[in-house]
């Protein structure tokens, strides 16, 4: 699949015009797209490391998990639109970039993970990981253990992929 018609219609789009013509708003909107993804891969290692048992033990993971729900989809909404004009200004670039593409297949595959594989084994764990007595249809430990260890390293991957976008 052919890719580079679309990065060529993105380069010569109004959005790539107003992201070469006005610096000071890319460089708001980088700086949007990096606390994006704070917030976002801070959320999920926040859960991550709950359900590993390693921060906040006193408080249940439920409790964590929920409560972090919102500010991940936040984030998740902050780095994609903020991405995509971000990704007009070099359009043409990032479409021969293999850090670009590493970043966006370990992004599908984070959302697709979380949404999905995570999320279904995290609404079973509570009880497991408080260690208030497995319920019949609860998840062993350490398939949630693995689950939380796999969420880590997608999205550190992720993130690691973006850093060096810049560097390519």
């Amino acid at each position: 699949m052919n890719v580079v018609p679309f990065f060529e219609w993105l380069d010569a789009s109004w959005l790539a015009s107003f992201s070469k013509t006005y610096a000071g708003l890319f460089s708001m909107v980088q700086a949007v797209h990096i606390l994006s993804m704070v917030m976002l891969v801070g959320m999920i290692i926040l859960g991550d490391l709950r359900m590993l048992n390693i921060v906040l033990r006193g408080v249940p993971s439920d409790v964590i998990l929920r409560n972090t729900k919102k500010w991940i989809y936040i984030g998740l909404v902050g780095i994609i639109l903020s991405g995509i004009y971000e990704s007009s200004a070099i359009a043409m670039k990032l479409a021969y970039n293999s850090f670009f593409w590493a970043k966006m297949a370990g992004l599908a595959m984070g959302i697709v993970f979380m949404l999905s594989l995570r999320s279904a084994v995290y609404s079973r764990a509570p009880e497991v990981i408080a260690s208030t007595g497995p319920k019949t249809d609860a998840v062993e430990p350490w398939v949630v253990k693995l689950v939380a260890l796999t969420s880590l390293f997608i999205w550190f991957s992720v993130a690691a992929n973006g850093r060096w976008i810049g560097f390519s």
